[in-house]
């Protein structure tokens, strides 16, 4: 949502497909971590998830 701005701005996929919102099957992936300089680097790992149907 962040990156097309609410839905106003499509983003272009690596595919060519255009897209403003997620879809179903759609699988997102988070990583992060914080470096600094003179500590170790901390990180939460990965965290995935994949949008599923709605039920019916």
């Amino acid at each position: 949502m962040e990156l097309s701005v609410g839905g106003k701005r499509p983003l272009q996929l690596s595919s060519g497909e255009t897209r403003t919102w997620l879809e179903d099957g759609d699988t997102v992936i988070l990583r992060g971590y914080c470096v600094r300089e003179g500590f170790r680097r901390i990180g939460f790992g990965e965290c995935r998830g994949t949008v599923l149907p709605a039920r019916t």
